[in-house]
């Protein structure tokens, strides 16, 4: 089973996004760590707030001397420090502390509720202390005499409550970030990435023989190396065409030269020999004919892969019957009826050039096809989108499984009058040059071959 590959936008973003998630949970760590710094900072002060409170509110007390009086501590004969109003204002402002008052170490004020008095520690300053089988944290104040104490404690639990209820309040901000980060981080490696789609498609769009340089100024500096590696393949594969060209050129010439010698001695020949080497003559031109032929067509089809495509306005209908004309004259005047519809003008923006080499190659193989018919139809369709040329001759026509190979180069057909086997693969390699298609089919108004050109529509 093949293994589906996975896209470098898809890599790139599930990195990242680990390096998010990391990074994240990093931040989150240390804002937990500062919460709880402050949290516990903000606790201690509340309670430091709480018990200057109360020194306050038994400031009346102190300054009338009640704390002592006949050598008696206040609380112990029931003679509160602090009134009930006093004790439940206290209790409105810090209801989550405690407190206990203390006289020369003995108890003689305090909140009622919380840890038991035997538990509070007696010193002052901020202490930790375990109560009721919980954690305490409490806070001793010393009054102006030093034989005053006052304590005031609260739960552990109060400030792990406080803890957990900001880290709610700050997980669904800290949610609604992330999500809003891995959408922001995939638009960016997306919009980053588009260079390279951009990139894709500007080389999937030129043909074979274009080998311009891409210009290293269009694109990011990150792709600039890419970009230059692709124009020195650029520039190895145009020289190589170029000797290739060379070489095709220099070939055709060593072929024709030779050629062209073995038909005029052919011609003289044919003229002063006897009349029993006249068929053999014959046959030697037509050889001769036909080697030029496949120099021409291989010559051809070597420059068709070095042709840049140049699209303009043609008009189609003109160049038909131009083709048509030239291929007419090298046969008897008679021999031969073509039609060609509609008659007016049809404009369509291509390649001139490659449709000429197209056509010529497929109203050459239909007319050598067609002699017995006599008749060669050619249509053009202008669609919205496209443009179909159909030729028909009425031949022996083409066996449906033997249509596709003769496409191909050097490929021939059954009958005897098949020619280098380049003509048809010829027009198939111009009409991809044209982004176009080529299909044979059967004539649909009896025998014959039909030839079925389609072109798309191009940009100006």
């Amino acid at each position: 089973m093949k293994r589906r590959r996975s896209s470098l936008s898809m890599k790139l973003y599930r990195r990242v996004l680990l390096l998010l998630a990391l990074t994240g949970l990093a931040i989150g760590g240390v804002l937990y760590s500062v919460a709880l710094r402050e949290v516990e900072r903000a606790s201690d002060a509340q309670l430091v707030n709480a018990s200057r409170l109360l020194y306050m509110m038994m400031q009346d007390d102190l300054a009338a001397g009640v704390l002592v009086r006949h050598d008696r501590l206040v609380g112990v004969d029931g003679d509160p420090l602090l009134s009930t109003q006093e004790t439940q204002a206290f209790q409105a402002s810090y209801d989550s502390c405690m407190f206990t008052v203390f006289w020369e170490g003995r108890p003689v004020a305090q909140s009622g509720w919380g840890a038991p008095v035997s538990a509070v520690p007696r010193r002052p300053g901020l202490h930790d202390f375990q109560a009721l089988g919980g954690a305490w944290r409490s806070y001793g104040m010393r009054g102006r005499d030093p034989r005053l104490l006052i304590v005031v404690a609260e739960r552990g639990a109060m400030r792990e409550f406080s803890i957990a209820r900001l880290s709610g309040e700050l997980a669904l901000p800290m949610l609604g970030l992330l999500l809003a980060a891995m959408l922001v981080l995939w638009w960016t490696l997306r919009k980053s990435l588009s260079q390279v789609e951009r990139l894709a498609s500007t080389l999937g769009a030129r043909s074979l023989s274009d080998l311009q340089p891409l210009e290293p100024e269009e694109w990011p500096r990150d792709v600039e190396p890419l970009i230059e590696a692709l124009n020195k393949l650029f520039a190895r594969l145009e020289n190589a065409y170029e000797l290739e060209q060379a070489f095709t050129d220099d070939v055709a010439h060593e072929l024709r030269t030779p050629l062209a010698a073995i038909r005029a001695q052919a011609q003289v020949l044919r003229r002063l020999a006897p009349a029993a080497l006249g068929e053999d003559v014959v046959r030697l031109l037509a050889m001769v004919d036909r080697t030029n032929h496949l120099v021409d067509g291989m010559l051809t089809l070597a420059r068709l892969n070095a042709t840049s495509v140049a699209a303009r306005s043609v008009d189609v209908h003109a160049l038909v019957a131009e083709v048509v004309a030239d291929a007419l004259i090298e046969l008897p005047a008679d021999a031969i009826e073509a039609s060609v519809i509609p008659d007016h003008i049809v404009r369509w923006r291509c390649d001139a050039s490659l449709l000429q080499i197209a056509l010529s190659a497929v109203i050459g193989n239909a007319l050598r096809h067609a002699r017995g018919g006599g008749h060669l139809d050619i249509a053009i369709v202008r669609g919205g989108d496209r443009l179909i040329v159909t030729i028909g001759d009425r031949g022996p026509g083409v066996p449906a499984a033997e249509r596709e190979r003769l496409l191909l180069r050097f490929e021939h057909g059954g009958s005897a009058s098949s020619g280098s086997g380049l003509g048809l693969s010829i027009a198939s390699k111009a009409m991809t040059l044209l982004g176009g298609t080529i299909r044979l089919e059967d004539r649909p108004d009896g025998p014959g071959l039909l030839v079925v050109l389609t072109l798309p529509s191009t940009q100006g």
